[in-house]
This record gives structure tokens, C-alpha cells and sequence, in this order.
């Protein structure tokens, strides 16, 4: 059987406070009913939550500061004046405004930057044009690290097969050379994955400059 209790005695010098904790169930709504009809002031602000065992509390001050699901903030006639989000709930708020924010953000210097698109088509050809040209240069670096590496490889072999041996010092820029390489075939791959990050990207961005533009021709147009 449902019940309520009363756990806070009424006194002449304090304003009336009343504090419920109830099952679930409609005896809740029951209650709050009566409760509304108590002499309070126009301002009066009741505050509805659940704890973790499922019962419902309806007090005339919040929640302690401890309490991590949400609350109704109710008039005194039981009308819901606002939901106080629980800590998870504002913490997933928190984000996406976040992330609003960073939009918005990127949208004004998106707009500011460039003029026209034109400015924006242009800024992207001279990055990739930038990132090209370095690219370029890498390749040219790799022709020079090979022909070296060959003429190496080549005295090695001539002294293996005269059995001369090979020196610590050929062996020792035989393997300088070979890191070379590799470095710079890796700064070749980043390059190209920086040219094709940079495409991707210029390409939303012109896509979402172009619905800013139309949005505020809009606007103008409408106004």
C-alpha cells in the first residue's frame, strides 16, 4: 500500500515547508494535488525527483547537492516551469554546445577570411601547389640517395668479389644512405596524406561557404 509521510513540522516563525517521499504510482500525483492547495506564496516553487530506490520526492527546496539525476522545478499548481537536467544529461549538453560553438566558430572565419570563393578556390590551390612542390623536391632527394646508394653498393661488390672486404666505413654509409631513403619515403607519404587531407577538407569547406553565402542572400533578400 502506498504511503506518504510528513517530515517536517510547520513553525510560526518559517514559511510553510512540506517534505514527501512516495512509491511510484498515482498516489504521487494524489498528493502533489493536496499539497497545492496549501496556503503558499504566489512565488512558491515546488522541486520533483526519483531517487535510486524509485520513490518520488516533492519538496518546497532542491535536491541535495549530491543528487545526480534531474529534477522538475513545478508552480505551486503542479505546472512544470523547468527541468533541471541530470549531471550525465548536462554533461552530454555541455559537449554538443561545445561543439555548436567550435560550428559557429568556423562559420565567422570561414566568412571573414574569404571574400568571395574565389579567395577560397585559390587559397586551396596554393596549399596544395605548396605541398606539390615539396613533394617534388623529396623526389629529387630520393633520386640523388639512390644514385649515391648505387655507386656504394657498387664499390662493395667490387671489393667482395676481390676479396678485398668490405670497409666498416662503405657498410657504415651503405646504411646512412638506406635510412635516408626510408625517411624520406615516409615524408613523401605524410606529404601526400596532408595534400589529400587538405582537398577533403577545402572541399567542405567550399560546400558549407557556399550554403553560408545562400543562407544570408537569403536573408538579405527577405528582409
Amino acid at each position: 500500500m502506498n504511503k506518504f509521510y510528513q517530515t517536517k513540522k510547520l513553525t510560526a516563525s518559517k514559511q510553510p515547508r512540506i517534505e514527501l517521499c512516495l512509491s511510484r504510482g498515482a498516489a504521487a500525483v494524489i498528493v502533489f494535488a493536496g499539497l497545492a492547495l496549501i496556503a503558499t506564496p504566489a512565488s512558491a516553487r515546488w522541486y520533483k525527483w526519483v531517487d535510486e530506490s524509485g520513490n518520488i520526492s516533492y519538496q518546497d527546496r532542491p535536491p541535495p547537492a549530491n543528487f545526480e539525476e534531474s529534477t522538475q522545478v513545478l508552480s505551486k499548481s503542479g505546472v512544470t516551469l523547468q527541468t533541471i537536467p541530470s549531471k550525465q544529461e548536462q554533461i552530454e549538453i555541455d559537449r554538443r554546445n561545445k561543439i555548436l560553438a567550435q560550428k559557429r566558430q568556423r562559420d565567422n572565419a570561414l566568412v571573414e577570411a574569404f571574400p568571395t570563393e574565389y579567395d577560397l578556390v585559390s587559397s586551396r590551390d596554393k596549399r596544395v601547389l605548396h605541398i606539390d612542390a615539396s613533394v617534388a623536391r623529396m623526389y629529387d632527394q630520393l633520386i640523388i640517395l639512390n644514385t649515391r646508394l648505387g655507386s656504394i653498393e657498387t664499390k662493395i661488390n667490387y671489393r667482395i668479389e676481390r676479396k678485398l672486404g668490405v670497409s666498416e666505413a662503405l657498410e657504415s654509409d651503405r646504411l646512412a644512405v638506406l635510412r635516408s631513403i626510408d625517411s624520406t619515403n615516409a615524408l613523401i607519404k605524410s606529404k601526400l596524406s596532408e595534400r589529400r587531407m587538405v582537398v577533403t577538407q577545402f572541399d567542405k569547406d567550399l560546400i558549407r561557404y557556399r550554403e553560408l553565402r545562400a543562407g544570408a542572400a537569403t536573408a538579405s533578400f527577405a528582409d
